[in-house]
């Protein structure tokens, strides 16, 4: 899981049925969720006679609430390397439309060759907005699914952001957030054929688009309320709004300190206390700040589109991450410039997890660690050590060559742990050992006496990693149980943190197998909460692990969403370890930020993604990519875990439904 998507829903959706449009009397094959209240329609050609090939176009639509933020399709099933329709209305309730492609997991690009035409009907009214397409030469491409399956069920993708507009919301080519939910569905295509599609199509394209009613005598707009003094202790004069109600656990308050920006991902503080921002698709920012821990300047330090996530400095070094390249710079922290790029590693990329997270060590700063995710959900080649995916390898830069060095070059990347699936979060004790997190499987199973059961809700654990050099972590192999109900009925019994395989009937590879050679975490977290930093507490007495958990996509109802602390301890040379056994940290961990209500994510939340400490650990940021904010947490009375309420999510509580996020790979 992990770098991907916000929420997905899980396995076993339904398919469309048809559905005939009470504006135009039209029927679609359509996929709704009633609880979003959102819907892909579909209208195909009539099948060719013999000999004629199959019709190159359909008429598609998008329904939803009119507080949507966007609407999108994958018309191959799965996000990468297929046709991605996506469309949302502007400001004046104007319709938009592009067609995106992607062979990663990362945000489209526009594609050329396939044609959409806006139809009549396409806008908003006082509700509810809806977007009437026609899509030429989008039935066969290469790569992906290879084109749409007209003569057997298909699977079609749908995505969409509950309230998130796209950054220029005018513009039909521009980036969007992701999404807060998605996922695929079956699709019958011949049920969707249509005799009438001729006529259909000359009733749309005739048809004016859809409008707001107008309203006589309308009264002005109220002005927005002002935040109620002493609401929120922690607010920073001119601090924005937050995007989504949140809550702060016992002893914390929070809030954002930035927000706008173009998807946040890694966050660190230089030298002199500045925060430096990787923002995906833009570069990297930097922002002074004041004894408060307020921003009180932004400034762009790179210009570069490639970076998407890793970041690091100490001193006057400066290192950050595309998912194929690791560069350093030299660092000026008074004025939070950068000079003299040099390439450090390369031969990164993969079409699986993107993500390349850096960490200096701060015992031995000469040493740079790397970590590279697997490619895809099972990545049956990283269980050898050579593989160069799903591991974190650590290079002395002293060393490396002038154009940099291939991160699987023996020569220069030792191995410092492998099979281990997606550790995005890397950090450091105090005693200069490497501690990761890991996002597991998704879509797990176990076999049964020959039954396939379906265990992927509640089962692997994300887990924390304590990394001595050359461990193995089990992946694509070995699992670690979470939920022990999951393993009855004819199965071995388990506990939380013993290992699993999918199927135990392998000769080879089966639980014992992995007893014996995989070594165990250290901490459990909750499936598919898609974890992606982790930092040990700084002031004198903390000695709890902080962790982001981005949010789940492979289970409903969702989870994750926060960041929570796990207790534990430094040993007399600095060693970390958790307070309790493996099993005890299933219940150990705190929530010290939270969405109000993690199960209606799917309508959209702010997700964490990294956290820096700051002010000798009295300050902990935490980025949040699909809101483009980050928020700052301190030590404060909050009433045991008082709400803060945005001024958006007021607006959002007087609405019925809002909603959603982008498909599943």
């Amino acid at each position: 899981m992990g770098d991907r998507a916000i929420s997905t829903y899980a396995q076993d959706r339904p398919g469309t049925s048809e559905w005939c449009d009470s504006i135009t009397d039209i029927c679609f094959q359509r996929y709704y969720d009633a609880d979003l209240d959102i819907a892909w329609g579909y209208v195909f050609p009539p099948s060719p006679s013999a000999g004629e090939p199959q019709p190159d176009e359909f008429i598609g639509l998008f329904t939803g609430p009119v507080s949507a933020g966007w609407i999108g399709n994958s018309l191959g099933g799965g996000m990468r390397s297929n046709p991605l329709v996506v469309g949302w209305v502007d400001n004046e309730h104007n319709a938009l439309l592009s067609v995106r492609f992607t062979s990663r997991f990362a945000s489209p690009d526009p594609l050329e060759g396939p044609q959409l035409t806006l139809l009549g009907t396409s806008g908003a009214n006082a509700t509810h907005q809806r977007i009437v397409y026609r899509c030429q030469n989008c039935t066969v491409w290469e790569g992906g699914s290879n084109g749409i399956r007209f003569n057997e069920t298909a699977q079609f993708g749908f995505a969409a952001h509950g309230s998130q507009k796209p950054d220029d919301v005018a513009n039909a080519d521009s980036s969007v957030p992701v999404h807060s939910v998605a996922g695929q569905h079956d699709f019958d295509v011949s049920s969707a054929r249509s005799d009438s599609y001729d006529m259909a199509l000359q009733q749309l394209q005739a048809a004016p688009p859809l409008r707001p009613p107008i309203e006589e005598d309308a009264p002005s707009p109220s002005t927005p309320a002002e935040r109620p003094t002493g609401s929120n202790p922690s607010a920073c004069a001119n601090a924005p709004q937050a995007s989504h109600a949140f809550k702060t656990g016992p002893g914390w308050v929070g809030t954002p300190v930035l927000g706008g920006l173009r998807t946040p991902r890694g966050i660190i503080l230089d030298g002199r206390g500045n925060l430096l921002v990787i923002e995906r698709g833009k570069g990297l920012t930097g922002h002074t700040l004041d004894s408060e821990g307020c921003v009180t300047n932004s400034k762009l330090i790179i210009d570069d589109t490639r970076l998407n996530h890793g970041i690091d400095v100490v001193g006057n070094r400066l290192v950050a991450s595309s998912s194929d390249i690791a560069w350093a710079w030299d660092y000026n922290d008074s004025e939070m410039t950068v000079s003299n790029r040099r390439v450090l590693v390369t031969g990164m990329d993969n079409p699986g997890h993107v993500t390349r997270t850096l960490h200096i060590s701060r015992k031995n700063p000469d040493y740079l660690v790397v970590s590279v995710g697997s490619d895809g959900n099972i990545d049956e080649a990283s269980i050898q050590a050579e593989s160069g995916t799903a591991q974190i390898r650590v290079f002395d830069m002293r060393t490396l060559p002038e154009d940099g060095a291939a991160y699987t070059d023996e020569t220069y990347g030792k191995v410092l742990g492998y099979g281990l699936r997606n550790d995005v979060g890397i950090t450091e004790d105090k005693a200069g050992n490497i501690h990761s997190i890991e996002n597991s499987l998704d879509n797990a199973y176990r076999v049964v006496n020959g039954d396939q059961r379906d265990i992927h809700t509640d089962n692997p654990a994300e887990k924390v990693y304590n990394q001595p050099a050359g461990i193995f972590g089990g992946y694509p192999i070995c699992y670690t149980v979470w939920e022990e109900k999951d393993f009855r009925d004819g199965d071995t019994r388990k506990k939380p943190g013993d290992w699993f395989v999918q199927d135990p009937g392998n000769s080879t590879f089966n639980d014992e197998w992995c007893e014996a050679n995989a070594v165990k975490p250290t901490v459990l977290l909750p499936p598919h909460t898609a974890p992606l930093d982790l930092k040990f507490g700084v002031k004198s007495g903390d000695s709890n692990l902080y962790a982001s958990l981005h949010g789940s996509w492979n289970r409903q109802p969702p989870q994750g969403y926060k960041v929570v602390a796990v207790p534990g301890q430094f040993s007399s040379s600095g060693d970390w370890s958790p307070s309790g056994s493996l099993k005890d940290t299933k219940t150990s961990a705190v929530d010290i930020l939270a969405n109000l209500d993690e199960n209606d994510c799917q309508r959209g939340c702010f997700r964490p993604v990294g956290l820096v400490f700051g002010n000798d650990g009295e300050h902990l940021y935490v980025s949040s990519d699909t809101t483009g904010e980050i928020f700052l947490l301190r030590p404060g009375d909050n009433s045991g875990g008082a709400k803060t309420l945005s001024q958006t999510s007021v607006t959002f509580s007087l609405f019925l439904s809002v909603f959603i996020g982008i498909w599943l790979a």
